[in-house]
């Protein structure tokens, strides 16, 4: 899975760069040098466009790639059911491109017009390559929220019915191991592009009619970070209450089991235990604080070692520069 997701990265930034490099040059070839360094200036280091692109479109590669083995790894973990069927084809439904236009439909005209309003630096045929940029990024992201979105809701569905899902008795571990590091490699990659795109925004130049566009900055944080870091918790969250439930219930069961079936409904308790430590969870009670203390720490870090970031906080919370 770490190759893929190399694999998908490695060809996104060579695609991006390919994308920079023929713009460039036939703005060259059009406006002059100038126009063209103008160009690169804000599309690679104001922008970050590399970096936004990359983790952007090679996460929503990786999904399309690797997204679609899942169904087969969920279900070597679950018997087969009515139930667990719905929610693997929700999972499958969830990567392809076509299903996702009641998201990306709406957050790619808002990026639009958001983009619109404010107000590109650049002239002629540099603007209209920026504004398509940002509008890709702003479908990429709104494909990767559907995905995130409708995987979280094919665990909740079976949250709903977990009276009808059962484990299987005999998988392999690496059934889990797949679905925990999938999880994992989505979330870091999402979160990496959640920031680029935001730290992009800060530094891009825009020329706003209005400042109260350049509050609407933050949207990538507001629109796309709930939701990924509730991707990343909740299908755990959901799989190790499933197996709580099922260990429950053996123990109700072997409260009035004869010595005859007391040792397969221990055998079953063994397994739940056994499930429930290969289920790591991303959070829970008892690890929030030392999760909160890192979030906090990292926006210190973030706050105090980058300007940018410094300047907007600022600017929403009507503090003072100096």
């Amino acid at each position: 899975m770490l190759f893929a997701a190399f694999k998908a990265l490695s060809k996104q930034f060579i695609v991006i760069s390919s994308i920079l490099a023929v713009c460039s040059f036939i703005i060259w070839l059009k406006d002059g040098r100038d126009a063209a360094i103008a160009l690169l200036d804000i599309a690679i280091v104001r922008m970050k466009g590399p970096w936004v692109w990359t983790f952007g479109a090679g996460l929503a590669s990786f999904i399309v790639d690797r997204g679609r083995l899942l169904p087969a790894t969920l279900g070597g973990v679950l018997v087969p059911n009515e139930i667990t069927a719905a929610a693997t084809a929700r999972i499958e439904r969830s990567t392809f491109h076509r299903n996702a236009y009641r998201l990306t439909v709406p957050i790619t005209g808002l990026g639009v017009f958001l983009t619109a309003m404010y107000g590109i630096p650049n002239k002629g045929l540099s603007y209209f390559c920026i504004f398509v940029g940002v509008c890709a990024v702003y479908y990429i992201a709104a494909f990767l929220l559907f995905h995130f979105v409708e995987f979280t809701l094919a665990f909740h569905h079976l949250f709903q019915s977990m009276d009808s899902v059962e484990f299987k008795n005999l998988y392999s571990p690496l059934y889990l191991e797949n679905l925990t590091s999938y999880l994992a490699f989505t979330t870091a990659l999402g979160l990496v592009a959640i920031y680029a795109g935001f730290r992009g925004t800060l530094t891009a130049g825009f020329q706003f009619e209005h400042p109260v566009w350049r509050i609407f900055l933050s949207t990538p944080i507001i629109l796309f970070l709930p939701g990924t870091l509730l991707y990343n918790y909740y299908p755990r969250y959901v799989l190790r209450k499933i197996v709580q439930h099922k260990a429950f219930r053996t123990m109700e069961r072997l409260g009035l089991s004869d010595d005859i079936t007391a040792k397969s409904l221990i055998l079953d308790l063994r397994q739940s235990a056994l499930l429930s430590s290969e289920i790591l969870p991303f959070l829970d009670y008892k690890s929030l604080p030392s999760y909160l203390l890192a979030i906090f720490f990292a926006l210190s870090v973030a706050y105090n070692n980058d300007p940018a970031i410094k300047a907007f906080l600022k600017y929403i919370f009507n503090v003072d520069a100096n």
